[in-house]
């Protein structure tokens, strides 16, 4: 499924900003995402979801891989990383229960160049995101109350074929978000 086209406008809106000069320039994704990490007044649960058997599909599960790779199981008090689930909505549904804030990692399709990277609360979203999973995130049972605290890091896919790997602008843009959650998660303390 797709995002609706409405929705896919107005993230598409937000990719690219034009500057006082009247150049365009994407928006700071990384300092918003890396504040919001580090902010240690949240327990901060780091969930990775997609499809490994679908290319670029499996972008959330390589970030929480890797972030466990460079941060370990337990990288900090007040910060968990999620592995990929082939029910993403259970698990999203039983964090909404608990304290703190939930950043999921997706392939989300947002008409933007391959590899473009999308920060945004869940709370901002008109219908929530539609992806390779069974229902709108914004329709997680316990989820839909606590958009607030919820927010999708997006990378838009270059193909959502079968097959294993990532395209390589998604993969530059999994290293990006990595690093940039490690910085925020070595600011926590």
């Amino acid at each position: 499924m797709r995002v609706p086209r409405t929705e896919v406008e107005s993230l598409h809106e937000e990719l690219v900003k034009e500057d006082a000069t009247g150049s365009t320039r994407p928006p700071d994704w990384r300092r918003s995402l890396r504040e919001a990490i580090a902010d240690n007044r949240y327990l901060v649960h780091l969930v990775g979801v997609g499809n490994e058997l679908k290319t670029d599909d499996a972008a959330g599960l390589e970030i929480a891989s890797s972030l466990r790779a460079r941060l370990g199981a337990s990288p900090e008090p007040g910060v968990r990383i999620h592995a990929g689930t082939p029910m993403p909505e259970r698990l999203l549904s039983k964090l909404a229960s608990e304290e703190g804030r939930i950043f999921v990692f997706d392939a989300v399709e947002v008409s933007a160049e391959p590899g473009a990277v999308v920060f945004r609360s869940m709370a901002d979203t008109k219908y929530g995101f539609f992806g390779t999973h069974n229902i709108p995130l914004k329709l997680v049972p316990g989820l839909k109350e606590r958009l607030g605290d919820c927010f999708l890091v997006g990378v838009q896919p270059t193909s959502l074929e079968v097959g294993l790997g990532l395209s390589e602008p998604v993969r530059e843009s999994v290293k990006e978000i990595v690093a940039v959650v490690a910085e925020g998660v070595a600011e926590r303390s």
